[in-house]
């Protein structure tokens, strides 16, 4: 059993109400932007205190706007991991445990992305010290911000690197059992790639894939107001078919854990003719 990408492509046509799915998820997906169009007009009222508050709410909105998105998408994934053969997509509803769902995942990406994001800030940091110390003439400043931000970079570099070969690893080990200690089982999350690692190697290089013609087609469509309007129906899509992915890998997973189970009393056998 390998991985199927048409599959992940297709999958969600069976669902007679699809399209009303995926606009629906990409509204919210839009939604979390449209909500700080209230904060900028704001800025012209002359009124800091308005301004400020509407900024503030603005971000909680979008950030539990997200997080339901988020929850959907795991809540998609686990379904597809627990019963493969359904064909329909889960309904927007119930979202109060979307949310906390959401938030779970959250919790758990965070928990790999905040090393790597502090280590991007410091990288960031001594590029601009290198610009700046250049600017003013400060030659031996710049040269150690110099030496510091090529340090730093190959750290973050490097970082990166492993955050985006362990990331869909721990994250369909959470699809699969919903805990946020999923993130941090390394043993169970290792278990899917023990008799898996051809497959997880193909999930590593779709993620990518994906990630890569996301942001050609983002650049593409930003230039007009019409392409904005096409941006969250991509990222909805692209949720769907990741989701899907993820719960491929993990299916294969138990199926390649299974042969193995099945095929190991026969080795013994074969080691001890006697039996």
């Amino acid at each position: 059993m390998d991985l199927d990408f048409e599959k992940a492509l297709t999958y969600i046509s069976k669902d007679m109400q699809w399209g009303n799915k995926l606009l629906a998820g990409s509204g919210l997906i839009l939604a979390t932007v449209a909500v700080f169009l209230i904060p900028a007009l704001m800025i012209f009222s002359g009124m800091p205190a308005v301004f400020w508050t509407s900024l503030i709410l603005a971000l909680l909105v979008s950030a539990v706007l997200w997080i339901i998105v988020s929850g959907y998408v795991c809540e998609t994934a686990h379904r597809r991991i627990k019963n493969p053969l359904e064909d329909t997509l889960l309904d927007w509803k119930n979202f109060g445990e979307l949310f906390i769902l959401g938030l779970k995942y959250m919790v758990g990406y965070l928990l790999y992305f905040i090393p790597f994001m502090i280590v991007c800030g410091l990288f960031c940091t001594f590029c601009i010290t290198g610009i700046v110390s250049l600017k003013n003439g400060f030659y031996a400043g710049s040269g150690f911000s110099f030496i510091s931000m090529v340090f730093w970079g190959a750290i973050t570099l490097f970082l990166y690197i492993i955050t985006m070969v362990f990331l869909p690893m721990v994250m369909t080990n959470f699809f699969k059992e919903k805990k946020i200690l999923s993130f941090v089982n390394l043993k169970t999350a290792f278990s899917l790639v023990r008799h898996n690692a051809a497959n997880y190697f193909v999930l590593i290089l779709l993620f990518i894939a994906i990630t890569v013609l996301t942001q050609i087609v983002f650049s593409l469509l930003s230039v007009t107001i019409v392409g904005v309007i096409f941006l969250p129906l991509l990222y909805m899509y692209a949720y769907y078919v990741i989701a899907d992915l993820c719960a491929q890998f993990a299916l294969t997973a138990e199926a390649k854990e299974v042969e193995q189970h099945n095929t190991q009393p026969n080795d013994e056998n074969a080691e001890n003719p006697s039996c």
